[in-house]
């Protein structure tokens, strides 16, 4: 199981829209990459303001060696296809093939509607714009001309450059089974279109079963993927008093969220040994790459301990 940390990006705008600390980003970047573990970043434009995902990560390719680059989770169908296809190959270039995306389509509440409102595009069709965002990212890789008549776009024998780092391209991991839900919907889609699952607010059983829904789904598209991806975006506090972690976890995601949060799942909250056990369960569910959420301002300070005393808990699930 890989570990990775979702940068702060979202709150450090949240303390300064205008003079945000970057370097806290930039310094949290490099030590997990010295660490051995990922790098993984959110995606919003004006429903919950953060650092604009593919720009930081193109940086943070930069100033990393072996961190992965993920995105937890970017929302395609906020964008038009053909540029976001470039953007992201050409980040994929920049990072010498770190890229991966992880895949969603956003809640259905009403400030995340008038985000898509606010970008032009339509919140109900968000799902088919995902999917079709995936068809045309993969056959623009190919690097062949493409035609497709899309929503609002077309492609005439077109083609992009510079391509994906490798034939593949990044690895897809599309959103399913967040909070346990099992949206047969969902699942058809990673099954048809995915490399992998990404999903948050799970416990460990919930995991088992979503493994399970998705290799039947890639065996029913004729995809057959065993041992498919399969990354879980969680929350760690660590803190030696437990009840203090829960009541810091709270605090944090009603200010990161603007309430309104169902806290079901696992979580590692209260001393680094609580936070090794929980993680722990989620590797023996089949989960391969864990983004974690610091909750609270230390973030540094979190990741140290994290790097400190959970970390070689895990040793060789790093890379």
């Amino acid at each position: 199981m890989r570990l990775g940390v979702l940068l702060p990006h979202r709150a450090v705008v949240m303390q300064s829209a205008r003079r945000p600390a970057l370097d806290e980003c930039w310094d949290m970047a490099r030590a997990c990459d010295q660490a051995g573990m990922d790098v993984w970043v959110g995606d919003s434009i004006v429903a919950k303001p953060r650092l604009e995902p593919l720009t930081t990560l193109a940086y943070i390719a930069a100033i990393t060696r072996r961190a992965r680059l993920g995105t937890a989770i970017l929302l395609p169908a906020l964008r038009q296809p053909t540029v976001l296809a470039h953007a992201l190959s050409n980040l994929d270039q920049i990072s010498e093939g770190r890229l991966v995306l992880g895949l969603g389509v956003g809640w259905g509440l009403p400030e995340i509607e008038r985000e898509w409102e606010a970008c032009g595009r339509v919140h109900k069709r968000r799902a088919r714009d995902l999917e079709e965002h995936i068809v045309v990212w993969r056959q623009l890789w190919s690097g062949k001309p493409v035609s497709y008549e899309g929503n609002g776009f077309r492609l005439q024998e077109h083609t992009i450059a510079p391509l994906p780092w490798s034939e593949e391209g990044p690895p897809l991991l599309v959103t399913a089974g967040n909070r346990g839900e099992i949206i047969p919907a969902q699942i058809d889609r990673v099954g048809r279109l995915g490399d992998g699952v990404i999903t948050t607010y799970l416990d460990d059983a919930d995991c088992r079963r979503l493994r399970e829904v998705c290799d039947e789904a890639f065996e029913r598209h004729q995809r057959p993927r065993p041992g498919f991806p399969m990354c879980v975006y969680t929350t760690v506090r660590i803190e030696n008093d437990a009840a203090r972690a829960e009541r810091e976890m709270r605090d944090f995601l009603t200010k990161y969220y603007g309430g309104g949060v169902n806290y079901r799942g696992l979580m590692g909250l209260g001393p680094a040994s609580a936070v090794v056990d929980a993680l722990r369960r989620y590797q023996e569910a089949g989960v391969t790459d864990l983004c974690v959420r610091f909750a609270g301002l230390d973030q540094r300070a979190q990741l140290d301990q994290f790097i400190d005393q959970v970390l070689p808990a895990f040793a060789g699930a790093a890379c």
